[in-house]
């Protein structure tokens, strides 16, 4: 008899821990957990917490989890956030690091997550994408918002590296309206010469002329001669390229340039994201002519800048 009046106590936690409604149900489960205030200024900087975090795994809070369970699809609205989600979500932060984390969702296009610590309380504007996140990656996400984890940050890193499709494209008023087939170049035709030369013709981007990107009467002192968007998957080629001085080989060499964007995303070291790695660098010079683009780039930048 001893062992059923021992086991009532926790099934009767488990099952308040069940039916928590919203997050301030759960701090007598929190309680006693948050670390002393900082004396530091709120920064982006979290402090650490005196307990360690606890596995998503626990049988209690998969108990939360089955009932909470959410599917979303890969494409899914970016304006509009399921409120049961976002709890979801904020009781899974902060069963982990057992402390509570206050989260709002966002559609940011620059930031995928940003944390604050208010009042000794923790605040984190997170991506949609991490709504449907798998559990590895949110016990990584509240690793990192707590401890500032590397691990948990290179896990965190490749989760966002995979759903960047996810993210409102950044420049989607930049593509032009003139014709590929340009007054002196063809887009297309140069799009499909260097992607059966270089690629078997597998890269499935599309291309098009950027923007002139500029106000009137300002002199340019740079010029940003092509862009790659993961998001939309396409190559933009900036239009001062379409002149009769500029040789054919040389926005070849652009377009193999950000074509090699498509087929070689981005990575991260050390947390940081790096757009042209090592690899990078000795793919590029496998284009026939580099050496010779580079060299006219560096003799007529001044005439494209004008």
């Amino acid at each position: 008899m001893p062992s059923e009046r021992s086991e009532q106590p926790k099934n009767a936690s488990l099952a308040l821990l069940a039916r928590a409604p919203n997050l301030q149900a759960l701090m007598p489960f929190l309680r006693g957990s948050v670390a002393k205030k900082s004396r530091a200024k709120d920064s982006a900087l979290v402090g650490r917490v005196a307990r360690p975090a606890i596995s998503l795994s626990h049988h209690a809070i998969q108990q939360v989890v089955e009932q909470l369970e959410l599917r979303f699809f890969p494409r899914s609205p970016n304006v509009y956030v399921h409120e049961g989600a976002r709890q979801a979500l904020e009781r899974r932060l902060s069963l982990v690091g057992r402390q509570p984390i206050l989260v709002s969702i966002t559609d940011n296009r620059h930031s995928m997550i940003h944390a604050t610590r208010k009042g000794g309380l923790l605040r984190a504007r997170l991506h949609h994408m991490f709504l449907d996140a798998p559990v590895s990656v949110v016990e990584a996400l509240a690793r990192f918002l707590l401890f500032r984890d590397r691990d948990a940050s290179q896990t965190v890193g490749r989760y966002i590296d995979l759903n960047t499709q996810r993210i409102r494209s950044l420049e989607p008023h930049r593509r032009s309206l003139k014709d590929n087939r340009g007054d002196y170049h063809d887009l297309d035709e140069l799009f499909a010469e260097v992607n059966n030369l270089y690629f078997d013709g597998l890269v499935d981007a599309r291309i098009c002329w950027g923007n002139e990107g500029r106000a009137r009467g300002r002199k340019r002192s740079t010029i940003k001669l092509g862009s790659y968007s993961a998001q939309e998957q396409l190559v933009r080629i900036h239009p001062r390229l379409d002149q009769p001085f500029v040789p054919r080989y040389f926005i070849s060499f652009v377009i193999f340039h950000e074509m090699l964007h498509h087929v070689m995303p981005a990575t991260r070291v050390a947390g940081r994201r790096k757009l042209h790695p090592p690899e990078f660098r000795v793919r590029e010079r496998r284009y026939r002519q580099y050496d010779r683009a580079i060299a006219w780039e560096n003799a007529n930048l001044d005439r494209l800048l004008k």
